[in-house]
This record gives C-alpha cells, sequence and structure tokens, in this order.
C-alpha cells in the first residue's frame, strides 16, 4: 500500500455534503417558520422548586437537576396576539442562527460545541501532519492482524457502553480520523469509518442503562430511579449491539468486495526496527491525549455541577496535548500553529451548520408552538388501547425531536407533562423508555441533528447517501423499538 494512500485521510468539510445539508437544513428553517403562524401560540404554566423562579417564562434549556422544572397540566392556554410570544417576521427567519448564537437559551451550549469542534479540527491536522495518525494505525494493524472484523464488534462494544453509560455522542467524533486511516489502510470506505462513530454512538446513546442526559435527566423529572427498568434496558442494550455490530460488519465487507486493490496487512506493518520504535513513541502520545480527554468528560458528566461544563473540560485537555505533542512531533510552535490553523479552517463550515440548527429550534420556541403540539396530543392518547398509544407518544417524540435535538431539554419539557398525568395502561417507566427511543435512534437520521451533520461533513458524506445507505437499518431499529415497548406494556413493566 502506498505512503500517499495511507495519508489520504483529511479532517475537512466536502462542498457537496455542505451544500446539501445547508439546503436541507433552510428548507427546514422556513417550514418551521410559516408552522408559528399556522399552530397556535400556547403555553403551560412551569414552576421549580426555586420559589424565586415560579413563572410563565417559556422551557429554557438547563441541566440542573435542582430546579426540577414541572408543568401544570390544567394550565394549558392559547396566548393572546402580542402576548408575550414572538411569531417572527421572514426578515427574522434568516437572522434567527444569529439571534440563537447571542440571544438564545442554547446560547451557551451552541457556543461549546462550536469552540469544540474548532479546536478538533485544529488538533487533527497537527496528529496528521506530524505523522502520528499513522503511526498509531499501524500500530493498531499490527495488533489486528487478520482479527478485524472481531475487531469490529470491539470497537461497537467500547462505543456502545461510553455513549449508554456516561452519555457521549458528539464527543466521539474525536476518534474519526483513527477510524478514518484505520478504514482506509483496509479499504474500507470514509462511509464505513464515520458510521463507526455515527451508528454505534447513536444505538449506544439511546439503549440508555445510566446516561446522565437522557435516562438519568428524564428520571429526575419524573421523581423515579435510574435503576427503575435498567433490567430491561440492559437486554434491549445487548440486542442492538448485536444488530449494531452485524450493521457495520455488513458495511466493510461490502467495501472489500468493490475494493480493487486488495489489502496486505503484512506490508502495511512492516518497517524497521527505528521506525516500529518511533511508531510506538507517536502511538503512546495519542492514546495518551485521548484517554487524558475522554477521561475529563467521563469524570465532569458523573459530577452533576460540572456536567454542563464537559466539552469545555475536553477541549482544554485536546489544545494543553495538542501543544506538547505537536511540539515534539513538529519540532517548533511556527510550524505547529501553521497546522492548527489549516485544521481550524477545514472545519469552519461547521459554524454554518450548527448555526443554522440551532436557530430552527429558537423559531419554534419564539413561536410558542411546542406546548401547543404537546397540547393537543395529550387529548388524543385519553381512552384509547395502552398499544395505540405508546405508538402515538413515540410519534408525538419524534415531532418535538426535530425541533428540540437535545436529549436533556426534552426530558425536562415532555416528561414531566407525561408523567403528572400518567396515559392508562402505560406506566412512568414505559414513557420514559419511549422517550429513550424516540430521542435517540433520530440523531443520526434528522438532519436538524448537529452531531451527524458534523460527522457527514468530516467523512465528506453526503446526506442522500447517509440516507440512502442507512434507511434500512433506521427502519429495522424502529421495529425492534417499537416491539420492545409492545412487549413491555404488554409485561406492565
Amino acid at each position: 500500500m502506498s505512503k500517499e494512500k495511507e495519508m489520504d485521510v483529511k479532517v475537512k468539510f466536502g462542498l457537496k455534503s455542505f451544500i446539501t445539508v445547508v439546503i436541507i437544513l433552510f428548507v427546514v428553517l422556513l417550514t418551521v417558520g410559516v408552522l408559528t403562524f399556522v399552530i397556535p401560540a400556547g403555553r403551560y404554566t412551569i414552576y421549580t422548586t426555586d420559589a424565586s423562579k415560579i413563572g410563565e417564562a417559556f422551557f429554557e434549556y438547563t441541566t440542573d437537576a435542582s430546579l426540577n422544572k414541572q408543568i401544570v397540566l390544567d394550565s394549558f392556554r392559547q396566548l393572546a396576539s402580542g402576548e408575550n410570544t414572538t411569531r417572527l417576521p421572514f426578515y427574522r427567519w434568516l437572522t434567527a442562527p444569529f439571534e440563537a448564537l447571542f440571544l438564545g437559551s442554547n446560547s451557551s451550549n451552541m457556543i461549546m460545541i462550536i469552540a469544540l469542534l474548532l479546536v478538533l479540527g485544529g488538533t487533527f491536522k497537527v496528529l496528521e501532519e506530524s505523522g502520528g495518525l499513522v503511526s498509531l494505525v499501524r500500530i493498531i494493524m499490527l495488533k489486528l492482524q487478520s482479527k478485524r472484523f472481531v475487531a469490529i464488534w470491539v470497537i461497537t462494544a467500547v462505543i456502545m457502553i461510553l455513549s449508554a453509560v456516561f452519555g457521549l455522542q458528539e464527543q466521539l467524533l474525536i476518534l474519526y480520523p483513527v477510524f478514518a486511516m484505520l478504514c482506509t489502510a483496509l479499504n474500507w470506505s470514509r462511509f464505513t469509518a464515520i458510521s463507526f462513530v455515527l451508528v454505534a454512538s447513536g444505538v449506544g446513546f439511546t439503549t440508555a442503562i445510566t446516561n446522565p442526559l437522557t435516562i438519568g435527566t428524564a428520571s429526575i423529572a419524573a421523581n423515579v430511579s435510574v435503576t427503575d427498568g435498567m433490567w430491561y434496558r440492559c437486554i434491549i442494550f445487548v440486542v442492538m449491539y448485536v444488530v449494531t455490530s452485524l450493521f457495520l460488519t455488513f458495511l466493510a465487507k461490502r467495501d472489500e468486495k468493490k475494493a480493487t486493490e486488495k489489502f496486505d496487512v503484512k506490508s502495511f506493518v512492516t518497517v524497521s526496527e527505528q521506525e516500529h520504535a518511533d511508531d510506538l513513541r507517536k502511538a503512546k502520545m495519542i492514546i495518551a491525549l485521548f484517554s487524558i480527554a475522554l477521561l475529563s468528560v467521563i469524570i465532569t458528566t458523573s459530577i452533576a455541577s460540572l456536567r454542563s461544563l464537559a466539552m469545555v473540560f475536553m477541549a482544554v485537555a485536546f489544545i494543553v496535548g495538542t501543544v506538547i505533542i505537536g511540539r515534539i512531533l513538529l519540532g517548533s510552535y511556527k510550524q505547529l500553529g501553521k497546522s492548527f490553523v489549516l485544521g481550524v479552517k477545514d472545519v469552519l463550515p461547521s459554524v454554518v451548520i450548527i448555526m443554522t440548527a440551532f436557530g430552527i429550534t429558537y423559531i419554534a420556541q419564539q413561536g410558542n408552538i411546542l406546548h401547543t403540539i404537546f397540547y393537543y396530543f395529550y387529548n388524543s392518547v385519553n381512552n384509547i388501547s395502552p398499544y395505540f398509544a405508546v405508538v402515538l407518544l413515540y410519534a408525538f417524540v419524534l415531532i418535538i425531536e426535530f425541533f428540540i435535538p437535545s436529549a436533556s431539554a426534552k426530558a425536562v419539557l415532555i416528561i414531566p407533562m407525561l408523567t403528572l398525568a400518567p396515559i392508562e395502561g402505560i406506566s412512568i417507566t414505559v414513557i420514559i423508555l419511549t422517550y429513550l427511543f424516540a430521542d435517540g435512534y433520530t440523531n443520526v437520521l434528522y438532519p436538524t441533528c448537529g452531531t451527524l451533520l458534523v460527522g457527514l461533513g468530516l467523512a465528506d458524506v453526503s446526506f442522500a447517501e447517509w440516507f440512502k445507505k442507512t434507511i434500512l437499518f433506521q427502519l429495522l431499529l424502529l421495529v425492534l423499538s417499537l416491539g420492545f415497548l409492545m412487549l413491555a406494556v404488554f409485561i406492565g413493566l
């Protein structure tokens, strides 16, 4: 395998992919803007355990569980024209992404995501130009030899556990360059490389075991224990793990069949003793950097008061590690800075994508249509079969997910509404499980999901290609999740 092929991995947005994603998001943005004039503005009274914050202010994103926001179920009312509601005029639909960045309730979270991705872009450019990524992949391949398909199952297990237990998802995009180079060496496509991150983390995030962002927040909002129904979620995790591993293995084998050049592991890993020692040195540095970054996320997400700063800690860890490693491998701070800036430029389109996605949420919030959607939904599921009701509940959360991709935000908004007056025949545990399914699997399907859009952009994979190649897998997840929900209702979970 040629040196050129080894190095043919770049972390940057493809123009075609970028244009496709922006067009899709812009259409969605316009659609939501129109809906704010079609759907009546309405609001429930919201109160918290903090008496100073009692009032009717529209839901604001927060991960502060101590506030324990609640919805007064019988308090819904439609808002009169001009009554503390803002249906943005058309020109403000276009400025909504900027308003969301500077004025929106999610602005701090939005800024952290943007900053982290810019840091990642710079970091991986430094690691690429220093030869560190090639060394790491060569060491991995030396260990794998002919066990590359077994490695898929191991990688899937690790990523799914990190997502299901600690709630990591967009943070795992840091692993894409390694997978991209590894897949290039194995004659697997960039599509397969980004699937390792997006699919495995998406499914793991959904089949939450102790995920603090989903099952943790939802359990607090519903005033139940995280352990309620955990045995059932563990069974679901195992089933989904097998299905996901088989899908990723299928992608890899399909790539190998299409490859014009057969993979030769021996020629790839055969180097001199000095080169091998150099590979080991570089690989250990990069592994240490990744480990420290992931450890910082795991620690911060496990501490409630620091959870919202997880991405900040990870970004700091990457910056410090990149400066140290880059200086050693590149030889000068000047070359380090030049490489880092080039990497930042490569991922700048991510800022446009993220701002547009958050702009959609901002328009929906300003129009006060989300509470209205819930009001009509809740009235429609009373006095019907619990099996049909759980399907409607699933569909309802899927709709809300389109407007509010944030898992914690939906949990704080939706779960108190549903659990104050649970639907007959459906337990709180099943309601939470339905929320988990509808929130998580769409993270690798909806064009409003920032993690999906950024991942596809990094891999230069268009949304149309992603949809085409994963839709059958997505439908399988839908069928399996509905089956698990029906079973949960049947056994009275």
